[in-house]
């Protein structure tokens, strides 16, 4: 048709490429063509679901609005006045019109009954008092300060067992010869003042604990078992008690 020969090896060459570059072209513009197609269908979906949700925030913003809630009815009772005038005429005559008080006697409870039947009064019901303590009569100090968890009733049941501590073999010591218990690694304020309440102020009192004392001390005080062996208290106050008191020793 245009004088083009098919066996011809140069027009062989331009057909395959042009119809490379056909089939390319075709390809290209179904790409372009069908992923199109799709992000419309896509949004199409995407603003339909928009506005049934807006619909939706529409219809309950509105629910709300009208919901009215239920009222409770209040039986109104009627009560007697607290006051009458004795005389009725008095306040035309004297110009006085202040009422005068008078007794409000409560009725007892009366249910009413048909003429032929006798009415039944019915007595009000007193509900027995509870047994309450006399008034001053608190409970004992002693029962009072060694029970519960507060901080003052801990250290009063720390105190109360003082006496088993063999102060014979570790020292005797009071508050005024206190040396800082906190310097001790694993001794904070509140344990110290454990301490304090058994009767143990100074270095020189942990120091001297024997295997027994640490037992002790460690149920006494209610601290966690081993921890004073853990801590190493007795060495620590070894050498606190010779830092401190060394040059005087």
């Amino acid at each position: 048709m245009f004088g083009l020969d098919p066996f011809s090896r140069p027009v062989a060459i331009t057909e395959i490429l042009l119809l490379l570059t056909l089939a390319a072209f075709i390809g290209w513009l179904l790409g372009r063509l069908i992923p199109s197609g799709r992000i419309s269908s896509l949004r199409a979906s995407i603003a339909d679901k928009e506005s049934e949700l807006e619909e939706c925030r529409r219809s309950k913003v509105a629910g709300k609005a009208t919901v009215v809630p239920p009222v409770r009815s209040v039986p109104v009772v009627e009560t007697p006045p607290a006051f009458v005038h004795a005389d009725p005429l008095l306040p035309a005559i004297s110009f006085d019109d202040t009422p005068d008080p008078i007794d409000v006697v409560e009725a007892p409870l009366v249910v009413s009954a048909p003429v032929d039947v006798p009415v039944v009064v019915v007595p009000p019901v007193v509900a027995p008092a509870p047994e309450l303590s006399p008034v001053g009569s608190p409970m004992p100090i002693e029962a009072r300060v060694t029970t519960g968890n507060s901080e003052a009733a801990v250290l009063n049941r720390i105190a109360s067992r003082a006496s088993e501590i063999n102060f014979d073999r570790i020292g005797r010591a009071v508050a005024s010869e206190a040396d800082d218990l906190k310097d001790i690694v694993g001794i904070g304020p509140f344990l110290e003042r454990k301490l304090h309440s058994l009767g143990i102020y100074t270095f020189r009192q942990v120091a001297n604990f024997t295997k027994e004392d640490i037992d002790k001390v460690n149920e006494i005080i209610e601290f966690f078992p081993g921890r004073i062996e853990r801590d190493n208290w007795v060495e620590q106050s070894k050498e606190f008690y010779d830092r401190k008191y060394g040059s005087k020793s």
